[in-house]
C-alpha cells in the first residue's frame, strides 16, 4: 500500500476494554448516542460505525484494539494514541499489559499528548517505543528531560523548522509530522527532514525513505478487507 503503519486511538468502554474510536462519543460517527466510557463491549457492537462514511461501510462494527492487532499482525505497523487517558482510569495499565503480552510480528508504538500517562507507560512496557503529541513548542530543557521515557515526537506541522528537528535529533528522537493533507505539505516534509508523516490520505513521495502513517480507521477497514482477499 506505499505505507508503513496505520494509526489509530483507543479508548475504554464501561466494562475497561480498549475501543478503536477517535470521538468520545458515538454521536458522529454510529447510529447511536452515548460516551463510549458508559457503554459496555456489547453495547458498542450493536452500532453501525461505517453508514456515515459511505454506504460501502454500512454495517461496520466498532473494532477492539485486540481485534486490530490480530487483523494486522505481519502486515502493517500500528502506532496508537491513548485518547485522554489521564480521565480514563486504568487505560495505560491495561494498554501495557496487553502489548506485554502481545507477541507482534510488526512494529507497534504509542502515543499521547499527556506526558505523566506516557512516563506511566513507558514504566510498565519499556519495551515498546513511547512518544509524546506536541501542539506547542519545547524548549532544550524539556527535550532532554522528556527523552527519559520518549523515543519519539510526534508534531503539528506548523510547529516544525529545520533547527528544531536537528535539536530533537541530537537527543535521539525521531520527529513526526501530523496531520498532513495536501501534496505539497509532504514534499516540505520530507525538505525538513522529518522521520515519518501522519495524513488523512495516500499521498506519498515516490522513494521516499520517511513513513507516511495514515490516519482514519475506516480507511483501514477496508486495508483490511484487501489484504485478506
Amino acid at each position: 500500500m506505499g505505507f508503513d503503519y496505520i494509526e489509530l486511538d483507543v479508548r475504554l468502554s464501561k466494562d475497561k476494554q480498549l475501543v478503536v474510536i477517535h470521538d468520545a462519543n458515538v454521536l458522529r460517527t454510529t447510529d447511536g448516542e452515548g460516551l463510549i466510557e458508559d457503554l459496555t463491549v456489547k453495547e458498542l457492537k450493536k452500532l453501525d460505525a461505517g453508514s456515515w462514511f459511505s454506504p460501502a461501510f454500512a454495517g461496520e462494527k466498532i473494532p477492539l484494539l485486540n481485534e486490530v492487532l490480530k487483523e494486522v499482525s505481519g502486515k502493517t505497523g500500528i502506532i496508537i494514541e491513548m485518547k485522554s487517558p489521564e480521565n480514563q482510569p486504568g487505560m495505560t495499565e491495561i494498554l501495557a499489559d496487553m502489548l506485554n503480552s502481545y507477541k507482534p510480528d510488526n512494529q507497534i508504538k504509542v502515543q499521547s499528548f499527556h506526558i505523566n500517562e506516557i512516563k506511566k507507560f513507558h514504566q510498565l512496557a519499556p519495551e515498546i517505543p513511547a512518544g509524546l503529541l506536541l501542539s506547542k513548542h519545547l524548549d532544550l530543557f524539556h527535550l532532554a528531560s522528556y527523552r527519559d521515557f520518549a523515543s519519539f515526537l510526534s508534531v503539528h506541522h506548523l510547529l516544525l523548522s529545520k533547527s528544531f528537528i536537528n535539536q530533537a535529533e541530537l537527543f535521539g528522537y525521531e520527529i513526526y509530522s501530523w496531520t498532513i493533507s495536501k501534496q505539497y505539505q509532504f514534499a516540505d516534509m520530507q525538505r525538513l527532514g522529518v522521520h515519518g508523516i501522519i495524513s488523512d490520505d495516500e499521498k506519498r513521495i515516490p522513494d521516499s525513505i520517511i513513513y507516511v502513517l495514515i490516519t482514519p480507521f475506516l480507511k483501514g477497514q477496508d486495508f483490511f478487507k484487501t489484504l485478506l482477499a
